[in-house]
């Protein structure tokens, strides 16, 4: 940073002797960094600009050539500014923005949570005043940690830190409840849908079931009553039981659809970052469009501040007839991915069938799911008294 107030230049050194230069400058006291080898024959050093012309008494009878290669620093920036009073005056300006829009808070990082919602937290926090954009007065943050930490189920603590324009908001999760021993109450295991049975493993219990068997919401899978030497024994039931279940959706074919292009129309979208944090970005005057990452980047040597040049191209959209086998398998994919949607993920699917079908003069695309997965809850035994 001082070498960077005073000025520096940065020096290129040709010739075989590189090295004894570099030790009768740093034995005449002038501060070198930067030093690198570019070749077998040079090398390259930065040291301030004010100690330059020491070089030419340094390198006297060393078979050398040096030369500057650049220049830095607060005095070269004011020669160009100088002359460029807009330059000038831009820089000025682009100060002043930076110190106002630092005096408030432009990023919310939450810690990751496992049972505490984001959105709540940003939520409560907007209903205070704490958001992209605000000026934080006064001990704000202490009182809404406070009241946050106060109304959130799941939170033990929620702290809230500034650092600089980033706002960080830190949450330590409250300990979950023991889970209530279900292995000590005598209960069964019942179907929790419909389904054909394909998989049944009992841990404790009895089957009322076998593979093949269409079960039914409620039916019992695995009983807690077992027969043990002429005597009915009461348990808790455990055990896994696997069901083919299927899911149907349906989607009536369409002779037009809607699609969508890109134009030859195109804008430079402009976005403005400090460190790395976007501030703000330029807007299109398109409704629709597709954001493409050019890699084109402005920098500032002298402040974190870039902005980044990303290109926005059109989107229209125009209606097409579909021709007959255009039609059933736009229509077949739509429901596909219907009945896909309707499966839950830790299923796996085991058969797909799709077809098309006519009602009434209409035509559908149906599509009919198999996925298999776990049916069976516990339900504690009803007893008498």
């Amino acid at each position: 940073m001082w070498q960077f107030a005073k000025g520096y230049v940065i020096i290129r050194a040709e010739g075989l002797c590189t090295a004894r230069l570099l030790r009768r400058i740093t034995k005449a006291d002038i501060p070198v960094s930067d030093v690198r080898k570019t070749d077998d024959a040079s090398v390259r050093f930065t040291i301030p600009a004010k100690r330059f012309f020491e070089l030419r008494k340094l390198k006297k009878g060393l078979p050398l050539r040096i030369r500057i290669v650049g220049r830095g620093g607060l005095p070269f920036l004011y020669g160009k500014l100088k002359r460029r009073p807009v330059l000038w005056l831009g820089s000025i300006l682009l100060f002043a923005a930076i110190a106002i829009l630092s005096t408030r808070i432009w990023i919310i990082r939450i810690d990751e949570t496992t049972r505490v919602d984001p959105g709540e937290i940003i939520e409560l926090l907007t209903e205070r005043g704490i958001r992209p954009g605000a000026r934080l007065i006064g001990p704000i943050l202490i009182t809404a940690a406070n009241d946050l930490s106060a109304q959130i189920r799941d939170a033990a603590w929620i702290g809230l830190d500034r650092e600089g324009v980033l706002l960080k908001v830190s949450v330590v999760e409250s300990l979950q409840e023991s889970p209530k021993r279900t292995d000590l109450v005598p209960s069964d295991i019942v179907a929790d849908r419909d389904g054909v049975v394909t998989s049944i493993q009992v841990m404790r219990g009895q089957a009322r079931v076998k593979v093949g068997d269409r079960v039914s919401a409620g039916d019992v899978l695995i009983s807690g009553d077992v027969l043990y030497k002429d005597q009915s024994v009461s348990m808790a039931a455990d055990g896994i039981v696997l069901a083919a279940i299927q899911y149907r959706a349906e989607v009536e074919l369409c002779d037009r659809i809607t699609e969508s292009y890109e134009t030859d129309a195109a804008e430079t979208v402009r976005i403005l970052r400090v460190w790395d944090h976007e501030i703000a970005r330029t807007k299109p005057r398109f409704e629709h469009y597709r954001l493409i990452n050019t890699g084109s980047i402005i920098k500032n040597d002298l402040l974190p501040v870039s902005i980044e040049m990303q290109e926005a191209r059109e989107i229209a959209f125009r209606e097409r007839t579909l021709s007959t086998e255009e039609a059933e398998e736009y229509a077949l994919v739509n429901a596909r991915e219907q009945a896909y949607a309707m499966v839950p993920r830790d299923a796996s699917i085991i058969n797909t069938y799709g077809t098309i079908r006519t009602t009434d003069g209409r035509r559908f695309a149906v599509v009919i799911v198999t996925a298999e997965e776990i049916i069976g809850k516990t339900e504690e035994m009803l007893r008498d008294g």
